[in-house]
C-alpha cells in the first residue's frame, strides 16, 4: 500500500487529502496540540522503512511541490515553528498522520492535564469539566493551607520545647500554674493623741477575715478611718456592715464566667448600700464620715476597692525592692475629683493664714459657706460634703500576684502621712525574711507614731494590716 501511494501524482494526492480534511473539520473541532520541548523526534516511514526525522526550528518549511513527494512532507505541510522556544504548534488532521505518529500524538495528549478537552462536545460538559478543575484547584489550595498551618504549629511546639526544656526553676516560674496566696496576716491599731496630750477615741477600724467565702486561701482585708465628731461610730458601722454585704453577694453571684465585672459590680453596689444604711442608721453624719480601703484575695488574684486616703500597696522584690500601688488617694485637688466637686456646686481650697497663704491640704467647701472643710473627695457619710460632689463610689483595681510579690500592706493615713511607700516596704521586708508578721506591724506603728510626734502637735489614729504571701 505504501509503495502504491507513492506512485500517485502528488497533486492528486494533495487534492484528495485536502478534501478529506474539509470533511473531518466539519465533524469535529480542530485542537491545537503543542509538542513538548525536549521530544524533538517523531516517527515516520520513508520508502517502506521507519526512521527518525529531527525537526530543526532553524530550517525552513518546504515550499515547492517537489519537496512534498512523500507522506512525511504532508505531515509538515501546515506546521509553523516558533524560532526562539522551539515549540511546535500544529493543526492536526489525524487522517494525514502515519500510524506511529498518531500513537505518539495520542500518548502526548494522555499526558497533558487538558487531555479531556478533545472529548468534550457540549456546553454542559464544558461547564462540568471546568467546575471539576476549580474544585481540584480549591482542594489543592486547601491541602497546602493545612500543610502550612501544621508546619507552623510544629515549629511553635518545637520552639516551646526548646525554650522551656526541662523543669522550670524558681527564677523562671510558670505563673499560670503557680498557687500564690496569703500565707498569714496580722493587724494592729492604736488611738491617736490630742494637742492637749490626752489619748483620743480611736476612730480607725479594721476587718481581717480568713476563708472569706468558701475557700481556705480567700482573704478579706479592710481598714476604715473615721473623721468628724461621730467618725468612730461611722467606721465601726462600716466595719460591721460592708464585709457582710460583700460576702453575701460573692457567695450568691455566679461570677465565674466574668469575675472581674461581677466583683466590680458587687463592690459598687455594696458600698452604695452600706452608705444608704448609714444615712438611715440614726448616726449623725452631717459632718462625720469614714474612708475605707478593701482588698479581697481570691488565691492569686487581688481586687482592691477604695474611697478616700487610706491606702493599699504590695512589696515586690525582683533583684531589688519596688512598690506596687493597689489604690489611689482621693484628694480634693486631684483633677477629676476637683472637676466633679466644682460641677456640683462646691469649691476646693486649703486653709489660709492672715496673709492668704495656704495651710495644709486642699479641702472641700460649699461655694457660699466655709463648711464642711473635708480633706478627701470620697467617703462614707459626710452628708453636707455629699451635696457638693463627695461620693462613696469606690475606685477598683485588679492585680494578679506574681512570684516576686512578697507582702501586702493596708493602712490608714496615720501610717502614710509621714512615712513613704519605699521606706515602709524596706522596713517590712526585713521582717518578711524572718517570717515575723507581728514584728512588722509593731515596727510600722511605732515608726509612724514617732514621725507624728516630730512633725505635728497631734497624733492621728494608726492602723495597719500586713499579709505575707507564699
Amino acid at each position: 500500500m505504501k509503495q502504491q501511494a507513492l506512485q500517485i501524482s502528488p497533486n492528486k494526492l494533495y487534492a484528495s487529502l485536502l478534501k478529506k480534511k474539509n470533511e473531518i473539520e466539519q465533524q469535529q473541532k480542530i485542537v491545537k496540540s503543542p509538542i513538548i520541548q525536549g521530544s524533538p523526534f517523531i516517527n515516520t516511514q520513508k520508502n517502506g522503512t521507519s526512521g527518525q526525522v529531527k525537526i530543526d526550528s532553524k530550517k525552513q518549511r518546504p515550499t515547492s511541490g517537489k519537496d512534498m513527494k512523500d507522506i512525511s512532507t504532508v505531515l509538515f505541510k501546515k506546521t509553523h515553528v516558533r524560532q526562539n522556544s522551539k515549540i511546535i504548534e500544529t493543526k492536526e488532521n489525524t487522517q494525514n498522520l502515519t500510524q506511529s505518529a498518531l500513537q505518539l500524538l495520542q500518548k502526548i495528549k494522555a499526558d497533558r492535564p487538558d487531555s479531556k478537552l478533545g472529548q468534550i462536545k457540549t456546553s454542559k460538559e464544558i461547564l462540568q469539566y471546568h467546575q471539576q478543575l476549580i474544585e481540584k484547584q480549591y482542594q489543592k489550595l486547601l491541602d497546602l493551607s493545612k500543610q502550612a498551618e501544621h508546619h507552623q504549629l510544629s515549629q511553635q511546639q518545637h520552639f516551646k520545647q526548646k525554650l522551656f526544656k526541662g523543669p522550670r526553676s524558681i527564677s523562671n516560674p510558670d505563673i499560670t500554674t503557680l498557687q500564690l496566696s496569703i500565707l498569714k496576716a496580722h493587724a494592729k491599731s492604736i488611738p491617736g493623741m490630742l494637742y492637749t496630750g490626752q489619748t483620743k477615741i480611736n476612730q480607725d477600724a479594721y476587718k481581717l477575715i480568713q476563708k472569706f467565702g468558701t475557700k481556705e486561701n480567700d482573704w478579706y482585708l479592710q481598714v476604715s478611718d473615721g473623721h468628724g465628731t461621730n467618725g468612730h461610730q461611722v467606721a465601726q458601722f462600716v466595719q460591721e456592715i460592708l464585709p457582710a454585704y460583700i460576702e453575701q453577694e460573692v457567695l450568691q453571684s455566679p461570677y465565674y464566667y466574668d469575675r472581674d465585672k461581677t466583683i466590680s459590680n458587687i463592690f459598687k453596689q455594696c458600698f452604695l448600700k452600706t452608705n444608704e444604711d448609714l444615712l438611715n442608721s440614726g448616726i449623725d453624719v452631717t459632718y462625720s464620715g469614714a474612708t475605707t480601703v478593701v482588698v479581697i484575695a481570691f488565691e492569686n488574684i487581688l481586687y482592691c476597692a477604695n474611697i478616700g486616703d487610706s491606702r493599699a500597696i504590695i512589696g515586690r522584690y525582683d533583684t531589688k525592692l519596688s512598690v506596687v500601688e493597689l489604690s489611689k488617694d482621693h484628694k480634693p485637688d486631684c483633677f477629676l475629683e476637683q472637676a466633679r466637686i466644682i460641677q456640683r456646686g462646691g469649691r476646693v481650697q486649703a486653709y489660709s493664714d492672715e496673709e492668704g497663704n495656704p495651710i495644709g491640704p486642699a479641702r472641700v467647701w460649699k461655694s457660699d459657706e466655709d463648711v464642711p472643710g473635708l480633706a478627701m473627695s470620697r467617703s462614707f457619710g459626710d452628708y453636707v460634703a455629699s451635696l457638693v460632689g463627695v461620693i462613696c463610689e469606690p475606685e477598683i483595681i485588679k492585680h494578679q500576684l506574681l512570684p516576686t510579690d512578697k507582702f501586702i500592706i493596708v493602712a490608714s493615713d496615720g501610717i502614710w502621712e509621714f512615712l513613704s511607700n519605699e521606706w515602709v516596704i524596706e522596713t517590712v521586708y526585713e521582717f518578711y525574711k524572718k517570717g515575723d508578721c507581728i514584728g512588722a506591724c509593731n515596727k510600722l506603728v511605732q515608726a509612724a507614731k514617732e514621725a507624728w510626734q516630730v512633725e505635728d502637735e497631734v497624733i492621728d489614729d494608726i492602723t495597719v494590716i500586713i499579709a505575707f504571701l507564699k
